[in-house]
């Protein structure tokens, strides 16, 4: 399948999710479907609930009109169907919960029979040959779709949780797949994740519309679909455990909670608080902190699964034990930390983060603020230890210019704040990245080479511009303007091109390193002149490149 083929399916499927959202909430309102309050809700108020169609139509839509439907895709819709149609009912009548349960067994036997996808193997656990699973195929198939179900339907407890969580996962499983040449998986994680990023936009933190059951119930079933998909048909030698490890955030989490109310003879099913979000509010950490170290952790699970995706079946097993491992213990700290001596449960005015003064973390991110502006000056110096393999004249005329533009729009609004001088300096940046990486960069400072140095302070200035963006709650900064929602557009869009245009002047390197320079420049605040250096190292080394270019 053609990169723009890709391409089509992502963009069809983020923009009918946009546009149908209005409408069905709208819908919604009037049709008097709201999730109201209870013990374990955390929003206030009551908030329209059937988000999950514009999501469910988006993938539907873009997977019917550019994905290639054979018996796996034409089960894999049928069962979509099923599943959506179940949520939807729970949501607009509440149906009982066994009814439910019976719906997310059709279409698990649908996706199953009809699309002819089951798992036959658990691979090589024991180092004795693949565990074939026989007559169990379907059966195991079925409790592990219906697992993975209920799995993301009850890891949506917060605004934007399960969408984010769902989102990290398809990009994983999506990657694997192209680098597997499964074109048709890749093609529908991407229209899940179109229409998840959609969604997004109005569920997260504070959320306009929830997905209802129709959305998550939809969420879990194309996970799981994806997995046994990856599973079954992964050519880049995956071991059959590897999605396992990129679910491992909502599965362990269900398999815990589950285990937990057995013990103390509860209902499966029975609702509590003792989730790990849950756990993490009750800490004392805010509705969003929490929802962005939860997808941390998922996000962590998926870089690493995906790193990883080489390893044995015995060493993945190693590895699921041990996270499983970690993640009882980890709980069980929390627990311990969320009760007193005589067992009863902290009141929140009374739990650790507060006890430690949680926000004066963001007091002392200031110094974190300091080695961000220092690493974006460091970044953009590496321009002084680069030299262009010929003069070029082309490269002084676009230098000269970018000196010329800076300097003229600083001279009419006299202003370091000014929004479009921040935009303007960060396209100074990005043309010296796109100079540093096509120069003759085979060189060592001070002993290290300068392909890893630029590696490490591009790297170091992403992790703390994140943890900056984190402690400061600096996310709504990041794309206030059309022209930074254009630049986002064109970074996305980069890859897609043909790599016969990208490689030879390595246009990927440049897009990306020029994207953690743009979040870098945004945390830094221009106003007062405290992003006066910056300016000023930019025109410093745009002279530069100028004067080496002619000379």
């Amino acid at each position: 399948m053609p990169n723009i083929q890709l391409f089509y399916i992502f963009i069809t499927s983020l923009f009918c999710s946009l546009v149908l959202i209005p409408p069905i909430s709208r819908l919604a309102i009037s049709i008097g479907i709201f999730d109201g309050n209870d013990d374990r809700k955390v929003h206030s108020g009551s908030i329209p609930r059937l988000g999950g169609i514009a999501i469910f139509f988006a993938v539907l839509l873009s997977v019917i009109l550019f994905s290639d439907i054979d018996r796996q895709m034409r089960g894999f819709l049928a069962g979509a169907v099923v599943i959506f149609l179940t949520g939807l009912t729970d949501d607009l009548v509440q149906i009982p919960p066994k009814k439910k349960f019976l719906g997310e067994v059709v279409a698990a036997f649908i996706v199953t029979l009809v699309g002819d996808l089951h798992l036959t193997s658990l691979g090589d656990l024991s180092g004795r040959g693949a565990i074939e699973l026989g007559a169990l195929s379907i059966p195991f198939t079925v409790f592990a779709i219906v697992g993975v179900i209920n799995a993301i339907n009850l890891v949506d407890g917060l605004d934007g949780l399960a969408g984010g969580v769902t989102a990290i996962a398809a990009s994983a499983i999506g990657l694997l797949a192209y680098l597997g040449g499964n074109d048709n998986l890749t093609g529908v994680c991407l229209a899940l994740l179109g229409g998840v990023l959609g969604f997004l936009k109005f569920n997260s933190y504070p959320a306009r519309i929830f997905m209802g059951d129709g959305g998550s119930l939809f969420l879990g079933y194309c996970l799981a679909f994806f997995s046994i998909d990856l599973a079954e048909h992964c050519h880049g030698g995956c071991s059959v455990l590897v999605p396992l490890i990129i679910l491992a955030v909502p599965v362990f989490d269900t398999l815990f909670v589950m285990g937990k109310r057995l013990a103390n003879g509860k209902g499966l099913f029975s609702p509590d608080r003792t989730h790990i979000h849950h756990r993490f509010m009750d800490l004392g950490l805010g509705h969003r902190a929490t929802v962005i170290l939860v997808y941390g952790l998922s996000y962590f699970l998926a870089v690493y699964a995906v790193l990883a995706r080489g390893l044995s079946d015995q060493l993945q097993l190693v590895n699921l034990v041990l996270l499983l491992a970690l993640f009882v213990v980890f709980n069980r700290v929390l627990a311990l930390l969320l009760t007193g001596r005589d067992g009863e449960f902290l009141r929140e005015d009374a739990s650790l983060l507060n006890v430690f003064a949680f926000r004066r973390m963001a007091h002392y991110s200031k110094h974190l603020l300091l080695l961000v502006r220092c690493l974006t000056l460091a970044v953009l110096g590496l321009t002084l230890f680069t030299f262009p393999d010929h003069p070029s004249v082309e490269l002084a005329t676009v230098a000269g210019l970018l000196i010329f533009l800076t300097a003229l729009l600083y001279i009419q609004v006299a202003d370091w704040s000014n929004r479009f001088l921040q935009i303007v300096v960060f396209f100074n940046g990005a043309f010296l990245i796109f100079v540093a990486e096509n120069s003759g960069t085979a060189f060592e400072i001070a002993g290290v080479p300068f392909k890893v140095l630029s590696a490490v302070l591009f790297a170091g200035l992403f992790a703390c511009s994140a943890v900056l963006l984190l402690l400061r709650n600096k996310s709504k900064i990041l794309l206030e303007s059309p022209l930074e929602y254009f630049i986002l557009f064109i970074a996305v869009t980069i890859p897609l091109l043909p790599s016969s245009f990208t490689g030879p002047i390595h246009l990927l390197s440049v897009s990306g390193k020029s994207m953690v320079l743009f979040l870098g420049i945004k945390m830094v605040p221009f106003s007062m002149g405290r992003g006066r250096s910056i300016v000023l190292a930019a025109l410093m080394m745009l002279t530069t490149v100028a004067l080496r270019s002619l000379f």
